[in-house]
């Protein structure tokens, strides 16, 4: 199958927004009609920190991360975004004010993005479209939740574990300095927790 096809992307947009509100694959089609396809190189910074957001993205292909750099100049990874995840600083966006969050394209991504404009316009066309965001929006909540108590909680031993378990491919596809600093460790950190358990 072509995995750049537009009907694999409707395919696999139509298969995450049904993981929230059953709706028909001619109702998400009619849909992806406000959304552009986009394409970025690798390490390509899509968005800096206090900028406004033009649109909110869904990955296709690729992986993505969404980063805070504090006054020191630390950058601390807060959210990945593999395929069939969606990212982006909605609040920001919809209210017109400048991003804390740097959105940068770790490898070569294509993805579908939704601007400002026609997301007023998918709020009136597709009244769906707004229960599976909330849907989504609050699972997402609750994940950073966890995290942000897993960082006060958690070894970082135990965290590496966690996300290893939850989400494996990230180790193959993510410099291992950008995991460390997901999961609030220094590289040096992180490569003796891996020495360690792969050592026994």
């Amino acid at each position: 199958m072509d995995t750049n096809s537009p009907n694999n992307d409707l395919v696999i947009f139509a298969e995450e927004v049904n993981k929230r509100v059953n709706v028909s694959v001619a109702e998400v089609d009619q849909f992806l009609s406000l959304w552009e396809i986009r394409e970025y190189k690798r390490n390509e910074l899509i968005l800096r920190a206090g900028m406004i957001p033009a649109f909110s993205m869904f990955v296709l292909n690729g992986c993505l991360r969404q980063y805070v750099v504090s006054d020191e100049g630390r950058e601390s990874v807060v959210y990945f975004a593999e395929e069939r995840h969606f990212i982006g600083d909605l609040p920001a966006l919809r209210n017109k004010v400048p991003s804390d969050f740097n959105f940068q394209a770790i490898e070569p991504c294509r993805v579908l993005v939704l601007t400002k404009d026609n997301w007023e316009q998918s709020s009136i066309r597709f009244p769906w479209w707004m229960e599976a965001h909330i849907k989504g929006y609050q699972k997402w909540a609750i994940n950073m939740q966890q995290q942000i108590a897993d960082m006060q909680l958690k070894s970082g031993e135990e965290r590496y574990l966690e996300l290893l378990k939850r989400r494996p491919a990230l180790f193959q596809r993510v410099p291992q300095h950008y995991i460390a600093s997901y999961l609030g460790l220094t590289p040096e950190t992180l490569s003796r927790i891996r020495k360690k358990l792969t050592n026994g």
